[in-house]
């Protein structure tokens, strides 16, 4: 049962990613306003979903108030953070696919990563 929900979690993201994208660098034609192309500031997610860390990790850009923008898109989008971080600013959360949505287009986001589980080998 696990798996099918790792699996249809997999599938509504790669369908939120379609919807909203980031290009870096590149102009997107295909929705031109007045005639000018214009750049989707939404920002790509980063690393493979694991089942053990099912968080996410945001990174704000540089000068952001970390806890202030946590608690406002908190309450925003319905989340509770796990952890906030104040200097690398960002915060670390499970995010409903509607949150992972809406905090991806947020201007003062700067990149988004899965959590993960890291090891050491012991020499």
């Amino acid at each position: 049962m696990s798996r099918v929900l790792s699996v249809f979690s997999l599938g509504m993201m790669t369908m939120l990613y379609g919807g909203c994208q980031r290009t870096k660098g590149a102009l997107d034609v295909t929705a031109p306003l007045d005639g000018k192309a214009t750049l989707d500031a939404c920002v790509h997610v980063t690393g493979n979903f694991d089942a053990r860390a099912p968080a996410f990790i945001v990174d704000y850009k540089s000068g952001v108030d970390p806890v202030a923008t946590t608690s406002r898109l908190e309450m925003k989008y319905g989340f509770s953070a796990i952890h906030v971080y104040t200097a690398l600013p960002g915060f670390a959360a499970q995010l409903t696919n509607a949150a992972l949505s809406g905090v991806r287009c947020e201007p003062v986001v700067a990149a988004i990563s899965h959590d993960g589980i890291a090891t050491f080998a012991t020499p």
